[in-house]
């Protein structure tokens, strides 16, 4: 018999990024193992993409809220001003779809902000719930957003962190550790594989590159990244991928440095044609990173990465697969240019990369989170 998951997020596809890639995946696996999802979202925020307010099929059914994206970026880095933009439209429909799928097994929110929601209305609809983490909070000592966000947690019959790090950043909160467990991203092996010929198929041919990708915001370390590519080895290229405030900025670097390309938004399908076109992917963040779900994907495709020492994405890789270094221009410039002066280096970890994916990152890690639903 199937069974219902209510899929509560701020974000979904199209919008783009790490959080609408995974819940994209999770739906599917679900699918494979007799659940179907319902998934109460909004229409993209962080981007302009359109979206149809509502969609279903066999596998999945989607709702999403039409609500003002401008505000995002402004108040992402207020928890308490962001709270406040996209809490009050899903305490509203929230209980009213649960009052109308009366069927539904099991609620699973993402992130604090549907996690209110969800823990709220669901405890009073008597829903087993079940809140995700996939970013790195570092809650103050004291204080209300500790206090609220230890109450969610609390509540919750299970809480799933993308790390250790986020393991222990909750259980600190005095969270039952009993019901603290970690799981770990996968990806489409199948899709994110080597594509053959990718330089020339990009007009890449005889270049060195180095691939960015995600939201154009500072705590991505997207200012370091462009003052070292402005003074790394001229035969350095730099192509930057995605959108977000900090746009003006890389246009302004791209006038100016002749190794500096602006990419824009790639779509997903196309991704594992540029990680293979590139010699390097490079997670420059400044901030605590909750997993970097585009190592996993570069990886499979047998590209090296240079990370930051920063949040779990030591957890997600390691030099065999490339470097972790702590973020500046100085040592983004020097790690880039050691591995560009060392070819054997960079054949040999190329070689590892897609191995270490298929070792880590298949399928079979979405069985945490569908155990969770039942147990």
């Amino acid at each position: 018999m199937k069974k219902n998951v209510l899929v509560v997020s701020i974000g979904f596809k199209p919008n783009m990024g790490g959080l609408e890639t995974h819940l994209e995946d999770l739906t599917k696996v679900l699918a494979k193992n007799n659940w179907y999802s319902i998934v109460l979202t909004y229409k993209p925020v962080t981007t302009n993409i359109s979206a149809k307010l509502y969609e279903k099929n066999q596998k999945i059914e989607i709702l999403r809220i039409p609500w003002l994206g401008k505000f995002f970026y402004r108040l992402v880095k207020n928890p308490v001003l962001e709270f406040l933009y996209l809490t009050p439209a899903l305490m509203i429909v929230l209980p009213v779809l649960l009052s109308i799928k009366k069927d539904i097994h099991v609620i699973h929110s993402h992130g604090l902000i549907a996690g209110f929601p969800s823990v709220f209305w669901g405890k009073l609809f008597g829903k087993r719930v079940i809140t995700t983490t996939h970013s790195i909070y570092n809650f103050p000592q004291k204080g209300l957003y500790r206090n609220f966000a230890a109450w969610i947690f609390g509540i919750s019959d299970k809480i799933l962190t993308l790390s250790n790090q986020s393991k222990i950043e909750i259980e600190k909160l005095g969270v039952d550790t009993d019901k603290v467990k970690q799981f770990t991203y996968w990806i489409d092996l199948k899709h994110f594989k080597k594509v053959n010929n990718a330089k020339k198929k990009l007009n890449l041919e005889n270049k060195f590159v180095v691939l960015s990708a995600g939201r154009l915001v500072a705590e991505k370390g997207i200012p370091e990244l462009l003052e070292a590519a402005s003074k790394w080895n001229k035969k350095i290229s730099l192509g930057i991928a995605g959108e977000g405030p900090l746009e003006k900025l890389i246009h302004e670097y791209v006038k100016k440095f002749e190794n500096i390309w602006y990419l824009g938004n790639i779509e997903p399908d196309r991704m594992p044609l540029y990680y293979s076109a590139a010699d390097l992917l490079i997670i420059p963040s400044v901030h605590e990173e909750g997993f970097g779900r585009i190592i996993l994907e570069s990886l499979a495709c047998g590209t090296p990465v240079v990370g930051s020492n920063r949040g779990a994405i030591p957890e997600a890789m390691n030099e065999s697969v490339g470097k972790i270094i702590d973020i500046s221009p100085e040592n983004i410039k020097s790690a880039v240019e050691d591995i560009f002066s060392d070819k054997k280096s960079l054949d040999r970890i190329s070689r590892n990369c897609r191995d270490f994916a298929i070792d880590r990152y298949s399928e079979k890690n979405a069985l945490t989170i569908i155990n969770s639903y039942t147990k």
